[in-house]
């Protein structure tokens, strides 16, 4: 993409990298290159987040096979929160279910399907509106929004939150009175969404986590947003 003097352009560039953190792209003024703070923060945002053990911010491991019985191979098919480790384990349980699968039989025949994706908004205040729904049931609704009005989250589902307060993860139902407003200046939001769909024609798994997470200035984890669905189709 080349912009001419006087030139301004309003949109997304998208293009393939052959990593997650390929840092390849570059700003030019003719000749001499334009560093970006902002992609580079959103980078290091993305490394805290997929590097981080959420179980210390939600009191639970990765996998749950005590509410959902395990698959026949007798690997944990849902998770209670998604990383970089979390999915690296469902990709090489996914190859090796696949690879040994019958071709002989039409109900050994197995099938997957695993999506894993980020958005990423780097240098954003954020505030964070927890406020609690006008029916009788005590459900909290959820708003997250910047200081131009954009709303990041607006959701009234949810598992839970856990808020890094005095050093320490405080968490939150969707069912709590309690719930702070959160302000955060300069902060990054990291979203992650997951997918791991896999089974015969006979049984189905699937395991879907949302994760928001928001850092601040020093790209510390403040707020995780937690919301986890498993399925089991026989």
């Amino acid at each position: 993409m080349t912009l001419y003097p006087g030139q301004i352009i309003n949109g997304s560039a998208v293009f393939q990298v052959n990593s997650l953190y390929n840092e390849s792209f570059l700003l030019m003024y003719n000749e001499t290159p334009i560093p970006s703070a902002s992609f580079k923060k959103s980078i290091e945002a993305l490394r805290a987040a997929e590097r981080f053990n959420y179980s210390t911010a939600f009191g639970m491991p990765p996998y749950d096979n005590e509410t959902f019985e395990s698959t026949p191979e007798g690997t944990p098919f849902f998770c209670n929160w998604i990383n970089r480790s979390v999915f690296e384990f469902f990709n090489k349980a996914d190859s090796e279910r696949t690879m040994s699968s019958s071709p002989s039989s039409f109900n050994g025949i197995h099938w997957t399907k695993i999506v894993y994706a980020f958005k990423v908004i780097p240098e954003r205040n954020i505030t964070m509106l927890p406020a609690k729904n006008s029916h009788s049931y005590t459900k909290n609704h959820l708003l997250v929004v910047d200081d131009t009005g954009e709303e990041l989250i607006n959701t009234s589902w949810f598992d839970g939150i856990s808020i890094l307060r005095n050093e320490s993860y405080k968490l939150y139902s969707r069912e709590s009175l309690d719930i702070p407003q959160m302000n955060l200046s300069n902060a990054t939001f990291v979203r992650t969404s997951f997918e791991c769909s896999h089974g015969t024609p006979m049984t189905v798994y699937v395991s879907i986590n949302n994760q928001d997470v928001l850092l601040d200035n020093s790209l510390n984890i403040s707020i995780i947003v937690n919301n986890s669905i498993g399925y089991h189709f026989v």
